[in-house]
């Protein structure tokens, strides 16, 4: 079950460039929505707020794409004190990365189907767009705004990393 293809319903949001002014995706950043499910989807898809990210998981494990990863979601571009020591100095993060947001709060754990969705999503972004599974390149956003806790501390980063690496083992 867990080499099967990622399935996920497409929501597109508005909040988004198209292209990614000839950069491809080298990382991905974990983020924390700090809603529910349905108001986290109806926040990223929302023109009034800004933002969106390429994916959302919800806490049953269902992953919903908002924005093509062709085009650049708005989801890591505030860079404040970044210990992230792939940071490309003068462009913004989002044109090379992808964002995935989970559904749920900071403070709270994910759910294992959140968890096992995110390493399965990892490893199929990871072999489509040739994406080294590791440390340095599937990121917290809190690496890139360290004003933010994001995506929380009760989310295992180097669990999903070891998700995403035992289905490449298989």
């Amino acid at each position: 079950m867990f080499l099967k293809k990622v399935m996920y319903q497409q929501r597109p949001s508005p909040n988004k460039a198209a292209g990614r002014n000839g950069q491809k995706p080298e990382a991905i950043i974990l983020h924390v929505c700090d809603g529910t499910f349905e108001g986290s989807l109806n926040w990223l898809t929302n023109p009034r707020s800004m933002v969106s990210a390429h994916f959302l998981i919800s806490k049953k494990g269902d992953i919903v794409q908002l924005v093509q990863c062709q085009d650049t979601a708005w989801h890591a571009g505030v860079i404040k004190k970044p210990t992230w020591k792939l940071l490309k100095q003068g462009l913004n993060p989002n044109l090379y990365t992808i964002g995935i947001e989970l559904a749920g709060y900071a403070s709270e754990r994910p759910s294992q189907a959140q968890i096992w969705a995110a390493g399965r999503l990892v490893r199929e972004l990871a072999t489509q767009f040739n994406i080294t599974i590791d440390g340095d390149h599937i990121i917290p956003h809190r690496w890139i705004r360290s004003d933010k806790i994001c995506p929380g501390y009760n989310i295992n980063v180097d669990v999903i990393i070891y998700l995403a690496l035992l289905a490449l083992d298989r």
